[in-house]
């Protein structure tokens, strides 16, 4: 089973969240400035992240993101070697959201949808060190692609094999990955990578 994550794996998210931050609140951001911890990303206290977190996830932002969509071909090709599920860190408010959204760019892919909710209760420190390990244990998943080092590194310790995927500021500079992690600058390399498994 590969569990696969979906923002800047499946989805171009950060160049759209940026535009929207950018456009909303007035910052000037990149997507090279980017980090997962939001309230660190806006130079903003936890009670100013959560505030605009919300109204963001209340907006429909996440219905206009764009797909990766050599990730499609990719992804079909595997699904007949191997069950595919989703597992992300997003919060159980834009389920609906993210399965129509699965459903238009990726529909027949995925066997099952895991959203961790480790941000239900807003962006918070405790939250930002979260990892999907556990759930990756729970639901048997032999291989993990995500483009967040932590869950990269977490699944390794946990003997599931992960992928790290992309080339983004938020896990370009980690140094020397660990034996059971092996990154993929994009799909074509994903395929290289489960190409060569049996």
């Amino acid at each position: 089973m590969i569990a696969v994550d979906i923002d800047d794996v499946l989805a171009a998210s950060v160049k759209t969240w940026v535009r929207y931050s950018n456009e909303r609140w007035g910052t000037k951001l990149s997507v090279e400035d980017y980090e997962e911890d939001w309230a660190k990303t806006w130079g903003v206290d936890y009670e100013e992240a959560e505030r605009r977190a919300a109204e963001l996830h209340k907006s429909g932002l996440l219905a206009t993101y764009g797909h990766f969509a050599e990730a499609h071909e990719v992804l079909s090709g595997l699904s007949r070697r191997f069950k595919l599920i989703v597992t992300s860190a997003r919060i159980e408010d834009v389920r609906a959201e993210t399965l129509a959204w699965l459903d238009d760019n990726y529909g027949g892919i995925f066997e099952e949808v895991h959203l961790a909710g480790f941000y239900d209760k807003g962006p918070h420190k405790d939250a930002v060190r979260m990892t999907k390990a556990g759930l990756l244990k729970s639901l048997g998943a032999g291989y993990l692609i995500d483009d967040q080092p932590k869950h990269c590194l977490a699944a390794a310790e946990a003997d599931i094999e992960a992928v790290l995927f992309g080339n983004y500021s938020w896990n370009r500079d980690i140094g020397r990955l660990p034996a059971g992690v092996t990154r993929c600058a994009d799909w074509a390399a994903v395929k290289e990578f489960f190409d060569k498994i049996a």
